[in-house]
């Protein structure tokens, strides 16, 4: 558990503890980015559950891996979806589970990973999440100074893994602690719960009480598939950062207070409303414009 006790008297102090944070989270996310740069393997697997911050690890990875001169190709584990919409939804009580490995086209994956590694070109699906179908094909000749970067929530699962046997380094990010602040308490997953509402409002239109329902599947796949394989990943990194319930104390008001009281998710939101209801708000232009909360709010 983390504890955080806090106060501003002013804005200069929330200026202050938004760039503590973000130093913070900064000296982690490049220990985390070094150890797998060191490593010297061609195939990094990046993973974690939904908004634990890929984006923004990738990102890192990337600009090191370019320091010591090699290049990376990002290959998103997404883009690997079956073709068949039929193929792609797993349905147990009339839910819809999208993070489920067999939505996968696991040959195609497979193909790809032994191309690499043999020094053919390699064929990269592109999947159009409009059409929900496969739209053509990247193909692309690996370099000997080139690394590829295989990322999503399936990264780590053993059906995947397995493809690579041993010759991969994973790191896995989360936000892996529950937190209190001031005396109010959120658990791990309440935090990426309220990234989430925030972001599939902002990026997706979804409503508050879609994205609450999707969230039942979401932690159950994540209980199933991801938690019980995430120490495949050597490199574990946190992606908590101290101010975001701050920052994100306006956005949520906004997307949940839309949450009708007939709603069976209302206590559901009523409960996170009531508990950031006492925090001091912090403003989004104290952020820096390469902050990982750019993934849910948003360039600045």
């Amino acid at each position: 558990m983390k504890n955080i006790s806090i106060t501003f008297s002013n804005e200069e102090e929330k200026k202050a503890f938004v760039l503590e944070c973000e130093r913070d989270f900064e000296k982690r996310l490049d220990i985390a980015s070094q150890k797998i740069v060191n490593s010297n393997v061609q195939c990094v697997l990046l993973s974690g559950p939904t908004c634990a911050g890929k984006t923004t690890t990738a990102k890192k990875l990337i600009e090191d891996f370019e320091k010591i001169g090699k290049s990376v190709t990002v290959i998103s584990i997404d883009d690997f979806f079956n073709e068949r919409q039929e193929e792609r939804t797993v349905v147990e009580n009339k839910k819809i589970d999208y993070d489920s490995v067999e939505v996968l086209d696991l040959e195609l994956l497979q193909n790809c990973i032994e191309n690499a590694k043999s020094g053919n070109i390699i064929r990269v699906p592109k999947f159009d999440f409009i059409s929900q179908s496969r739209s053509g094909f990247n193909e692309h000749y690996i370099s000997e100074n080139e690394v590829l970067l295989f990322e999503g929530i399936q990264a780590v699962y053993p059906e995947v893994t397995s493809l690579f046997k041993t010759e991969y380094k994973g790191i896995f990010i989360d936000v892996s602690e529950d937190v209190c602040i001031n005396g109010v308490c959120f658990s791990k997953y309440e935090i990426r719960l309220i990234r989430r509402l925030v972001r599939d409002r902002k990026f997706r239109g979804a409503t508050a009480d879609f994205t609450f329902y999707l969230w039942e599947t979401v932690r159950e796949n994540e209980e199933k598939s991801i938690y019980p394989n995430k120490n495949i990943c050597t490199v574990q990194l946190d992606s908590f950062l101290g101010y975001e319930l701050f920052l994100m104390k306006s956005y949520i008001n906004d997307v949940l207070s839309e949450v009708k009281a007939d709603s069976k998710y209302y206590k559901d939101a009523q409960k996170i409303l009531e508990k950031l209801s006492a925090f001091q708000e912090i403003n989004y232009d104290y952020i820096p414009k390469d902050s990982l909360y750019t993934e849910f709010l948003g360039k600045k």
